[in-house]
């Protein structure tokens, strides 16, 4: 019985069997393989498409996103006063400038909180600010409102540095005279 399976195994027929199932097996795996590289490439072109389409786009315009808040609505404005008045002698002839500074932000209470937290640096560099005016730069038309748009820029760097976002919406100048 043996001698006959050997001879079974062995023969011609069996051997063309068995690459036949070989044939299959690997024009199989084949197909499979090569359907998932097609898909993967179409997959590819069709990222490739958006990220084309969205370069033409241009960058997203950023939208006005508030500190996570719990107030009614957190887009409204809150003001904020840098504290008392204070005086800066301008050089000359004992020339002073009296002047009162406060903040508005749009980015809720949170925000609210910590530029109140912070008043007395963001006071020092604004009286630091203030310290570097000449006579003809205080006395100027529009002296308050460059010195104000000065100071939200110069501000709002300092504080971009410690918590990644811009805070003040504006810089208002309460009292602003030269004696």
């Amino acid at each position: 019985m043996l001698p006959k399976i050997i001879k079974l195994v062995t023969g011609p027929f069996a051997i063309a069997l068995g690459i036949l199932l070989l044939v299959a097996v690997g024009g199989g795996i084949g197909y499979v393989v090569a359907n998932q590289m097609i898909k993967a490439e179409e997959q590819r072109k069709i990222e490739q498409k958006r990220a084309e389409e969205a370069a033409k786009k241009g960058p997203e315009k950023p939208k006005l996103v508030p500190l996570e808040d719990t107030g009614p609505s957190p887009f409204e404005p809150h003001y904020i006063t840098l504290g008392e008045e204070f005086i800066s002698n301008l050089p000359g002839k004992g020339r002073a400038l009296v002047i009162e500074v406060g903040v508005v932000t749009l980015k809720g209470e949170k925000a609210e909180k910590y530029l109140a937290d912070q008043r007395m640096p963001l006071r020092a560099q604004t009286m630091a600010m203030v310290s570097e005016l000449t006579l003809a730069q205080a006395t100027a038309e529009d002296a308050q409102e460059q010195l104000a748009a000065r100071l939200k820029v110069e501000l709002n760097k300092t504080i971009r540095q410690k918590v990644g976002a811009d805070l003040i919406e504006k810089v208002f100048i309460k009292r602003y005279y030269v004696q």
